[in-house]
């Protein structure tokens, strides 16, 4: 099984991250290594092109930071667009949306784990990272690090990662970020996103958010806006070296978090440098914290 460190964090990560001090101490124990390599759980991701980077999609993207912090073994099915919709229909997977004209939309990602079978004898098949998230927890509470969704936090957890998904990446990054993946996907994939993508905004993917454009300057204010109350949320855990939303803690909702700071840094990476300076270079210092559960599993 081959392995690939994330890339485009900051600093190099030789095994462990260099971080704040209350998190490497967390990360740097061997409780974090994965020990479930008599298991296998298959994550469907979207392709990129052989020559270009993978694992750009922040859906997905939070479901790999999860099952590296589980300690589970784990394989990707890198997956094109055109054929995401019958690769998992064929393995039992449910939509997890509608499209515009009220056809059921199947997305990455999707898990299947072999060890774990249904009534019918069929591998278990989760969709929408919520619940993947939770499934985690539920069938290997003893692995890895640590809950995703520690006892007593779902509530916080869910209201955190709705703020994060509704207001941060629907709300402004969804129309910055739409055009960018282009550049990462085959001919095959490009066609089928570009007609999706337009017809979801209603508008062509060059005008939707223009580099320098009112729309372009309005989406990274708001953007800067969101982050600086996100900012002030963690604040409220009493100290700004607990960049983390339990503290030193990582969980669920650091990932979705993260994960959308992977993908920013991964499309726009210029526009990255800005977001790294912000609220006292928090967000940068988040990514550093994450990087050890960000290796990808081919």
């Amino acid at each position: 099984m081959s392995k690939q460190t994330l890339a485009f964090v900051d600093q190099a990560v030789p095994g462990h991250v260099e971080c704040h001090d209350k998190t490497q101490r967390l990360i740097s124990s061997d409780t974090f290594e994965v020990r479930s390599q008599a298991l296998m759980i298959t994550l469907y991701d979207a392709a990129s092109r052989p020559d270009s980077y993978h694992g750009w999609n922040p859906l997905p993207a939070r479901i790999r930071y999860c099952l590296n912090f589980k300690g589970l073994s784990f394989k990707t099915v890198w997956l094109e667009y055109p054929d995401i919709e019958s690769t998992l229909r064929s393995v039992g997977a449910s939509p997890t949306m509608k499209w515009p004209d009220g056809r059921p939309c199947y997305t990455v990602p999707v898990i299947r784990d072999d060890s774990h079978l249904t009534d019918n004898g069929e591998p278990t098949v989760i969709s929408d990272s919520w619940a993947i998230a939770k499934y985690l927890d539920e069938s290997y509470p003893d692995t890895g690090s640590a809950r995703l969704l520690p006892d007593g936090t779902m509530a916080l957890q869910m209201l955190s990662q709705a703020y994060i998904h509704n207001t941060l990446y629907l709300g402004c990054l969804a129309r910055i970020l739409a055009p960018h993946p282009m550049q990462l996907l085959s001919e095959t994939s490009q066609k089928y996103y570009r007609e999706t993508r337009e017809m979801i905004f209603s508008t062509s993917l060059e005008d939707l958010c223009p580099r320098g454009s009112v729309q372009w300057k309005e989406g990274w204010s708001n953007t800067q806006q969101i982050f600086d109350t996100i900012a002030t949320f963690l604040d409220q855990n009493g100290s700004r070296d607990e960049i983390l939303f339990m503290g030193v803690r990582p969980s669920y909702v650091d990932f979705v978090l993260v994960s959308f700071l992977d993908t920013l840094a991964i499309l726009l990476p210029d526009q990255w440098e800005i977001v790294k300076t912000w609220n006292g270079g928090r967000w940068a210092k988040l990514r550093e914290s994450c990087a050890y559960w960000a290796t990808i599993h081919d």
